[in-house]
């Protein structure tokens, strides 16, 4: 990937982790699987574990989202770090 395709990326990462409308319907989702597994039978284990599992799933997809849309400023901080030693 070129320079400018990564820089591109890490803009529209950073856009989108930012972004209200995203984060409400994360939001959103998040909480109807939480209110699913809630609701759910304790005896629908299937059902459970895929509300439980869609919930680690909108953790995941938020944590590799913000570790994109902050790897600029990794990547410049570990660079300071290089030419201060």
């Amino acid at each position: 990937m070129s320079t400018f395709e990564q820089e591109d990326l890490w803009r529209s990462a950073k856009a989108l982790s930012s972004d209200k409308a995203a984060s409400t319907v994360l939001d959103r989702l998040e909480q109807r699987f939480i209110d699913e597994w809630r609701q759910s039978d304790p005896e629908d284990l299937g059902g459970r574990d895929a509300a439980y599992f869609m919930v680690r799933a909108i953790a995941a997809f938020r944590g590799e989202l913000n570790a994109l849309a902050s790897e600029p400023d990794i990547t410049r901080f570990n660079s300071r770090l290089k030419r201060a030693n």
